[in-house]
């Protein structure tokens, strides 16, 4: 006869296990899902400089240093915060500015890219597969880049990790540099609700996204980073359809907030190294189920760095980049201006007619779609460029932006493209037109965006994001509070870093003063909110007194924009706006939708995925039959107990 206490003992033993299952085991789970995201703390610290150290042999960097262009992987030992990392790739990295600094003979300032997972797939950095290392490139404030990151996470946007390191190697420094996180499985990974959809960064041919056929191949610059499948194949294409059908399902296609939410911050921003101007890059695009998301990427020439000029409208300023176009070949800026009434654009010119659909190569669809010798010049001038390498097409562009004023100097402190800090508060960057935002092309030649620009409703929710943007973020007081805090932080950084493009004094006069950001966001944001309010025609030349900031909140009710009823429009037509009002800038992607659904603009931030507190499905097996063990084992000690003192009676 089994005895009291050995039930009992047994039965004690059970719920040991039951507390085990339910209390301890779920937080070791978290810990260790923690891990692949805690990168976003650990490594992008926005209140200190994360100490990044290089160690590969002299042989391997001197020769990076002798054939920078050659991007060729060195394999080395990486400490970041203490933390070291063996057997780690890197390289030099980068496109127009890896080729200038090449042509530099005073300098050998490289970005760098570390790739942690190069020699094991399964190596990463608390998470962390590859870190991007810029050298901050034609800026003499350090902190384009950095500032427009943030707002991009302040308007709800994925957006990189990103935060000031100071680099060394082989024990000696090399400076400071603004870590970037790499767009990549893990970020998707991070952002959206999964991470196997089709992931492009697009260069070169297709790139600005109009229409060539239905054969992905044939879009070779869209550049896949991930694997496509057939399913994100279709989706592809049905979303190179729809921009050029003049919207027809785009909503299927696209998450349309996302979109306008990218543009009006670009636009804002004036970041012309992007797909709104000639040379269509630094963008990705990732399709989640279908429907295609634009991520930011590569900000150094932001705040009117790159410079306004060529087929832009009314801020056409010269006529070098034609002619620089002309000469190599190239009648992409012969097109012309395709605006209508009202400063609205028309349709994309080559674009399906309304209501048909390219072929969909079984012969049906109401059009045959183009074919190389009839497509419109641009596309031919893309096809003749990719039959003769992509290289030299890159090579064009480059010669372009040397001839256009991004002409390097002798003197320290203004040897990078754009000068020195000379351009910051140039006409055409303050005057930027908001309703044909393009440089160097036209909107009829940048087809995801004139279709955006082209719908009422969108344009509307547009222009509320832009007016978001002018009111509560890109104005001086923000902008003068940031640049104040960062400069404070990397100012010791700065003065010892012996790479450095531009001089201390330089960093100083960028950062405050009548030549700075703060200034730039104090004009900028007066410009943006006289061209909604319609005060101001499109570019045209707007005047803010030296002396007293005009009022940006005198302005908010000028506004022909109305908030209320651009939500409701857009409610009605699938979007969700957030209202923002109790954002402050400077946070990590807190304007975002907390209610935990994935809509269109909501992505998870860094640190909801680090804090999470659900239970993995494995989990919750487990604490079930964990569950179910305890209430037999109950149930058993009961009828055991029950059963004894029946027998005691008898």
């Amino acid at each position: 006869m089994i005895k009291n206490r050995v039930v009992y003992g047994i039965l004690a033993v059970l719920v040991m296990v039951f507390i085990c299952a339910v209390g301890i085991l779920p937080n070791l789970a978290i810990k260790s899902k923690n891990t692949e995201t805690s990168y976003v703390s650990q490594v992008f610290n926005h209140d200190k400089v994360t100490t990044v150290d290089i160690e590969l042999s002299d042989t391997d960097w001197q020769d990076m240093l002798d054939n920078p262009l050659k991007e060729e992987m060195k394999e080395a030992t990486v400490t970041v915060n203490d933390k070291k990392v063996e057997h780690v790739g890197v390289r030099t990295k980068g496109n127009l500015s890896l080729r200038e600094v090449a042509n530099d003979e005073d300098s050998d300032r490289y970005s760098l890219k570390i790739d942690f997972d190069y020699y094991n797939d399964e190596q990463s950095l608390n998470g962390l597969k590859k870190l991007n290392l810029n050298n901050n490139y034609s800026d003499a404030t350090l902190m384009r880049e950095y500032l427009s990151y943030q707002l991009m996470e302040k308007m709800g946007l994925p957006t990189p990790s990103y935060s000031y390191m100071y680099v060394t190697v082989n024990g000696k420094d090399r400076g400071l540099f603004l870590g970037v996180e790499q767009v990549d499985e893990t970020f998707l990974a991070k952002n959206f609700k999964t991470n196997t959809g089709a992931l492009y960064k697009p260069d070169g041919t297709g790139s600005d996204l109009k229409w060539i056929s239905n054969d992905l191949d044939d879009y070779s610059g869209l550049n896949a980073k991930t694997k496509v499948d057939k399913d994100s194949e279709k989706a592809t294409i049905n979303f190179l359809k729809a921009i050029n059908n003049k919207g027809k399902n785009l909503e299927d296609t696209a998450n349309v907030d996302n979109l306008l939410r990218y543009f009006a911050v670009n636009t804002a921003l004036v970041n012309l190294d992007s797909y709104q101007s000639n040379l269509k890059h630094n963008y990705y695009l990732y399709e989640e189920n279908g429907k295609f998301n634009i991520i930011p990427w590569d900000y150094n020439m932001s705040f009117g760095g790159f410079g306004v000029g060529g087929g832009g409208g009314p801020q056409l300023q010269n006529n070098n980049q034609q002619t620089a176009r002309s000469a190599t070949g190239n009648n992409s800026s012969k097109q012309n201006n395709d605006i209508g009434k009202d400063n609205r654009p028309s349709p994309p010119s080559g674009q399906p007619p309304e209501g048909q659909m390219p072929m969909d190569g079984n012969g049906q669809g109401g059009m045959q779609p183009p074919q190389n010798d009839e497509l419109p010049s641009t596309q031919q001038d893309d096809q003749n460029a990719n039959n003769n390498g992509q290289k030299e097409e890159k090579a064009q562009d480059q010669e372009q932006e040397k001839d256009t004023g991004n002409k390097k100097s002798d003197a320290k402190g203004q040897r990078a493209a754009g000068g020195s800090n000379n351009n910051l508060l140039a006409e055409s960057s303050i005057n930027f037109s908001i309703k044909n935002p393009v440089s160097g092309t036209t909107l009829a030649e940048r087809p995801l965006l004139n279709v955006l620009l082209s719908n009422d409703k969108y344009q509307k929710q547009y222009e509320s994001y832009l007016k978001e943007v002018a009111t509560k973020y890109l104005t001086e007081e923000q902008i003068s509070k940031e640049t104040a805090k960062i400069a404070k932080l990397i100012k010791p950084y700065v003065e010892k870093d012996p790479t450095k493009f531009y001089t201390t004094e330089d960093f100083e006069k960028a950062v405050s003063g009548d030549n700075s950001l703060p200034q730039f966001a104090k004009q900028r944001s007066v410009a943006i909110l006289k061209q909604l309010s319609g005060e101001a025609s499109d570019g045209e030349t707007t005047t803010v007194n030296s002396n007293s900031q005009t009022s940006i909140d005198s302005k908010k009710n000028s506004s022909t924009v109305n908030q209320d009823d651009s939500s409701n429009d857009s409610k009605k037509n699938g979007i969700s706006p957030n209202d923002n009002s109790e954002k402050t800038f400077g946070g990590r992607a807190q304007g975002q939708p907390g209610d935990g659904m994935m809509g269109q603009g909501q992505f998870p931030n860094a640190e909801k995925n680090q804090e999470t507190s659900g239970t993995s499905k494995p989990t919750m097996i487990l604490n079930g039959i964990a569950v179910v063990v305890l209430l037999l084992a109950i149930i058993t000690a009961f009828i055991f107990n029950r059963r004894g003192k029946i027998r005691a009676k008898r």
